[in-house]
């Protein structure tokens, strides 16, 4: 029987063979990570409009249902999210109290106690002016759980002058400015920071509060119906009185943003949530407490108004935190020096891998997937985001829209989902927010090719967010729907508590009587929209396009 024989040419070319049927495997597109149809139809819009406004829109996730206002049966208040919270405040000395690893509810409950040791237990309004986002955010929290409600004032905005402020707690730095905001002058004052005896009954609020705890003399958390207000945030110089069910449907809209397909996408115990949004403001709060939520631990790295990549590049690759899992952050402060950043770490490979290695991810892209395992990685981008400490990243979110052509030079080098939301001052949760696995890069409505400049749409409007275009009829009429955006959400307070310039009311829809045989007053009509003032048009995909 005669024996098998191969010769040199035989082997070279079955290994060739073998590396072909290898590097085309490597190389082969995942099927995409959403629905063509889904990323078609982002929104649902209403049977019927007016003459001069678009029809309704909501998000098409919910079906055109109404979504719950509960993210779970059990959590109708503030009190229930900080009793299941699993959340660490990590990342080294922070703030007043913070040294590093702390549980997020323990905290909370020693700081509820020494505050109310302080300032007193009866019930009153708290003004707090806080610069320190952890400081702003702990005591917030400890206050909105007490007898005792903030006044929390965001960047930017006056503390309030009313004589119902019965204490002020602030930063050291805005110590004149907080003295002559109440009208009481028997308020009581708490300084964080800087120096004397003010400042050093502080830092002792937390170790007089573990006594109490300690010894069983701590106050519990005060429970509260869904319909009562937790706290009041001053945003633009409006305050903001917000509800415990406001909160609820907050952590709702959050929730939604992150999909269970094909994998769930919602954070654990297990992700580091790093904001670049204060928590004195409400999409600041709301987001920290979506973080609460989901025991994911919360990072507030600071950065100056107008950061450079050196900057950037030092929060991330600060040793004493753990690897930013999750990232948020106003588009206008950390979109251009990230990108920078990116850029002068690709300087350093060969031009040649650089170009093969983007083409590779962007054909990827052009599949409908974006993925950190592919051989473009191993060869470029896997060693940028080493030397940039974000290889344990999840997920990019940035507030407000981003040129599309970073957007994919983020996806590209980065690995992960990098998705443009839409807030508005005074909500807890964004107004819009683009699907995760979004990764199309589309030309603007009235445009029928790209130039390479445009920026991206903002998504669909966000779950438990109804919003309509108004604008000009003729435009209306042909089928341009842009406009301003008018906004209906459980996410808002009361619409009596608002001015009623900032409301726009649908008198030509007609109304049910609130009782039988009377008729609806303005003031019991449910039609009232919010007016953003943001100008925006609503794209044939489901998706909202600012106006420049």
């Amino acid at each position: 029987m005669p024996s098998f024989q191969t010769d040199n040419l035989t082997l070279a070319l079955a290994s060739a063979i073998v590396l072909v049927l290898v590097i085309s495997f490597k190389l082969r597109p995942s099927p995409p990570q959403a629905h063509p149809f889904l990323l078609g139809r982002q929104s649902v819009a209403a049977q019927t409009r007016l003459p001069d406004e678009s029809a309704v829109y909501t998000n098409s996730g919910s079906s055109g249902a109404r979504p719950a206002v509960r993210p779970e049966k059990n959590v109708c208040s503030l009190k229930d999210v900080l009793e299941s919270s699993l959340t660490c405040l990590e990342g080294g000395e922070r703030g007043t109290w913070i040294k590093g690893g702390e549980r997020l509810a323990d905290v909370i409950k020693a700081l509820r106690a020494g505050l109310l040791t302080k300032l007193g237990a009866g019930p009153g309004k708290v003004a707090v002016s806080i610069e320190d986002p952890t400081d702003a955010l702990l005591v917030a929290l400890a206050l909105a759980t007490s007898p005792l409600k903030p006044v929390v004032v965001a960047p930017g905005s006056a503390l309030p002058d009313a004589a119902d402020i019965t204490a002020i707690v602030h930063s050291s730095t805005k110590f004149v400015a907080a003295r002559g905001a109440s009208a009481n002058p028997d308020a009581t004052i708490l300084i964080l920071g800087g120096e004397g005896d003010l400042a050093a009954d502080a830092q002792d609020l937390l170790a007089m509060g573990k006594t109490l705890v300690a010894g069983g003399e701590a106050p519990e958390a005060v429970a509260a119906e869904p319909s009562d207000v937790a706290l009041t945030i001053i945003s633009d110089g409006i305050p903001l009185e917000l509800t415990h069910l406001n909160l609820t449907s907050a952590l709702v809209s959050w929730l939604a943003i992150f999909p269970a397909s094909p994998q769930s996408t919602k954070p654990t115990i297990k992700d580091t949530l790093v904001s670049f949004h204060h928590p004195s403001t409400p999409y600041g709060f709301g987001l920290a407490l979506f973080g609460v939520f989901t025991s994911a631990s919360l990072s507030f790295p600071p950065l100056p108004a107008e950061p450079t990549f050196e900057d950037v590049e030092a929060v991330f690759a600060n040793r004493s935190s753990p690897s930013a899992t999750l990232v948020f952050a106003p588009s206008s402060l950390l979109v251009q020096p990230l990108y920078t950043l990116i850029l002068q770490k690709m300087l350093g490979d060969s031009s040649f891998i650089i170009r093969h290695a983007r083409d590779g991810k962007l054909r990827l892209l052009r599949e409908g997937s974006v993925s950190k395992q592919t051989i473009w990685d191993s060869l470029l981008f896997k060693g940028i985001r080493q030397d940039l400490t974000l290889h344990m990243l999840r997920a990019v979110f940035f507030d407000g829209p981003v040129e599309q052509s970073k957007l994919e030079t983020f996806r590209c080098a980065l690995g992960v989902p990098t998705v443009s939301l839409l807030s508005h001052t005074f909500l807890l949760a964004p107004l819009s927010a683009g699907n995760l696995w979004d990764v199309q890069r589309l030309p603007p409505p009235g445009t029928t090719a790209l130039t390479g400049k445009e920026k991206a749409h903002v998504g669909p409007p966000a779950t438990n967010v109804e919003i309509k275009l108004r604008g000009d009829e003729e435009e209306i009429a042909t089928g341009r729907m842009r406009g301003e955006i008018l906004l209906r959400s459980p996410l808002l307070p009361h619409p009596t508590s608002l001015p009623s310039s900032l409301l726009y009311i649908d008198r030509l829809l007609p109304q049910l009587p609130p009782y039988p045989g009377t008729s609806a007053s303005e003031e019991d009509n449910s039609s009232k929209w919010l007016r953003t003032g943001i100008k925006a048009e609503m794209g044939t995909e489901g998706t909202l396009w600012l106006s420049s």
